[in-house]
């Protein structure tokens, strides 16, 4: 299991420490660090279930800062944008077998943990 994680993130920590008490080997993905790959990207796109949209953090100022509106982004600028800006696509993104699944809240957690 794979899991798009930033260390400064609470949801993020407290996923982390979820997996932990489980005794669950997970890799973590420092996506801040070494980036996302358009490949990597794609995959996230295509393997998640529900809408697109909730797989980016679309209040994150850097839309702002490169004067764009994301909800008036089509799909393939938005996986193209988080490719450049990886600090707007939503996190903890758990990639689990070929389920994509969003831990931010106790149903996520539950999800993947489950």
């Amino acid at each position: 299991m794979k899991v798009i994680y930033n260390p400064n993130c609470s949801k993020c920590k407290t996923l982390g420490k979820a997996l932990e008490n489980r005794g669950i080997n997970w890799e973590n993905v420092a996506y801040l660090n070494t980036g996302l790959t358009s490949e990597m990207v794609a995959e996230l796109f295509a393997g998640y279930e529900g809408n697109w949209r909730d797989l980016v953090r679309e209040k994150e100022d850097i839309f702002k800062d490169e004067g764009l509106n994301p909800q008036e982004m089509l799909q393939n600028d938005m996986m193209d944008f988080l490719v450049k800006h990886p600090i707007a696509i939503q996190r903890p993104l758990v990639i689990k077998d070929k389920e994509i699944i969003i831990a931010r809240d106790a149903e996520g957690i539950h999800k993947v943990i489950g």
